[in-house]
């Protein structure tokens, strides 16, 4: 009987420690799932309109590639057909210009940039762009944000008057939500190095960069750390930020950089820095993620890995592309994966993978 007894307890041990949810040590281990993919024959988008890529962006009507120069910061294109439409936001000082070097978001038929120098967001018209209207040109200003503490790395434009910026918010919180007045709204989920004195305040912004997405519904959404395999999903409910989830498995490496007045002033990557996550993608399910394991020294900051996770977090699958890409965009509407990559003469091009 005793013996009997002993078996059982055994075995009720055994099945409530399989149970436990398993811990994993890499993002990678999550996915049990994986599929090849191949580059279309044909490249929607032709090479003859792109430059240096750092950056794209699509939805259901149109494909926006970062790739300053000839004086504007950016090429719009028809989603659907590849077609050239222009080239907008012309570099400058001046009135309907902008700083080199602005970060953009695109949603339905608007794309908003914002500088952290200026502090100022602007929105252009796509539509009229496209129709060539002047005032398709001359971005609308948003608003010129003043919240003191403040240092954003990415920022959208939620409505023309509400935005999430992430990066640092007194040298502590990782996002910040703030109206057109510059009223905070909400902030929260604290950086990776919150309490790590080796960092000051302008070392913790600059490790604290990364890539921020937002779902097409608004409901959720995402930033990764760069040169890490940190990535959070947040929400935005009644205006207070949430942690839906937090995938963080691996914080960025990097040394101190220059100094000046007795404060560093930059961080400084290490032979043990790791590519980690590159850029983010969002639809209405998934979001995508191009990622790499390798060293960046080793590798570069370029990976043929995209992984796809659902708004609740969870690990969906993966790709396997059949080159590096350096950016990627998802094309919800046709299924496909845009990707940026080098092409035999040491160019750019824009390849294009059936989902």
């Amino acid at each position: 009987m005793m013996k009997k007894n002993f078996l059982f307890m055994l075995l009720l041990i055994c099945m409530l420690g399989g149970c436990k949810d398993e811990k994993h040590d890499s993002v990678l281990n999550l996915f049990s799932e994986s599929q090849q993919l191949f580059q279309e024959k044909e490249n929607l988008i032709k090479d003859e309109f792109l430059a240096v890529i750092e950056g794209m962006t699509c939805n259901e009507e149109y494909l926006i590639v970062y790739d300053l120069h000839s004086g504007d910061s950016y090429t719009l294109f028809d989603r659907k057909t590849g077609a050239y439409i222009t080239r907008f936001g012309t570099i400058g000082q001046g009135p309907g210009e902008i700083p080199a070097g602005c970060y953009g978001y695109m949603l339905n038929k608007c794309f908003s940039v914002f500088d952290n120098q200026t502090r100022v967001v602007m929105k252009y018209k796509l539509d009229a762009l496209r129709s060539d209207k002047t005032d398709g040109e001359n971005p609308v200003r948003l608003t010129k944000y003043d919240i003191p503490d403040s240092q954003i790395s990415r920022l959208i434009a939620i409505d023309d008057s509400t935005f999430l910026g992430a990066g640092t918010y007194q040298s502590r919180y990782q996002y910040l939500l703030f109206n057109k007045n510059s009223d905070v709204l909400d902030y929260g989920v604290d950086i990776y190095n919150a309490s790590d004195e080796s960092f000051n305040q302008y070392t913790k912004y600059l490790s604290n960069q990364g890539d921020l997405v937002m779902q097409p519904e608004k409901k959720f959404f995402a930033y990764s750390l760069n040169f890490s395999s940190n990535l959070d999903i947040i929400e935005n409910i009644n205006g207070k930020i949430k942690l839906k989830k937090s995938l963080r498995f691996g914080n960025p490496i990097y040394k101190p950089g220059a100094e000046a007045d007795g404060l560093y002033q930059s961080v400084d990557m290490t032979e043990d820095t790791q590519v980690g996550y590159i850029n983010l993608c969002a639809t209405t399910k998934y979001l995508y993620a191009l990622y790499s394991d390798k060293k960046i020294y080793e590798n570069g900051r370029k990976s043929n890995l995209v992984l796809v996770f659902d708004w609740e977090g969870n690990a969906i699958r993966k790709y396997l592309l059949d080159a590096d890409a350096h950016y990627i965009a998802v094309d919800e509407i046709g299924q496909k994966i845009f990707a940026a990559v080098k092409n035999t003469e040491g160019g750019w091009s824009i390849a294009s993978y059936v989902l």
